[in-house]
């Protein structure tokens, strides 16, 4: 895996759990329906079962439960990698690394809040990615 990939993954992580939290909220708005009554069959006087709003009721509790989990997850991660980031050799580095794949920001408008040219903001991005690979992610022999 290169150091590009690596770091890459906190967002990759980060839009999934977004996705999740997205598909948690509509299974959520469904809650309010649980089906209809059937008219046409013979009346007879029962209660509602409510299996329909239990079953949907356990739906929302265990992935809420699992969006946590994973939040926990990226959260560790995260720190992790940020931590890795920091113990660059160079400041340029890691400001470059951090606002890149921690704050999701573009090559250009990193360049552009550095006030540095393009070329000079993907040339350090190259060498920090370079060193992050050698320091973390090579293996020894």
């Amino acid at each position: 895996m290169t150091a590009k990939e690596y770091l890459k993954e906190i967002k990759k992580i980060d839009v999934a759990i977004d996705q999740k939290q997205i598909e948690y909220e509509t299974l959520k708005g469904s809650r309010t329906y649980v089906g209809g009554t059937d008219y046409s069959a013979e009346r007879v006087q029962t209660s509602p079962d409510g299996s329909g709003f239990t079953r949907i009721s356990d739906r929302i509790t265990d992935m809420q439960r699992e969006i946590n989990d994973e939040i926990d997850q990226w959260h560790d991660m995260r720190h992790e990698r940020i931590g890795q980031i920091q113990q660059l050799s160079k400041v340029e580095y890691v400001d470059i690394l951090f606002r890149k794949y921690v704050q999701y920001q573009s090559l250009e408008t990193i360049a552009g809040d550095l006030d540095k040219s393009y070329y000079w903001t993907c040339h350090l991005h190259g060498e920090a990615l370079q060193e992050f690979e050698e320091r973390f992610l090579k293996v020894s022999n």
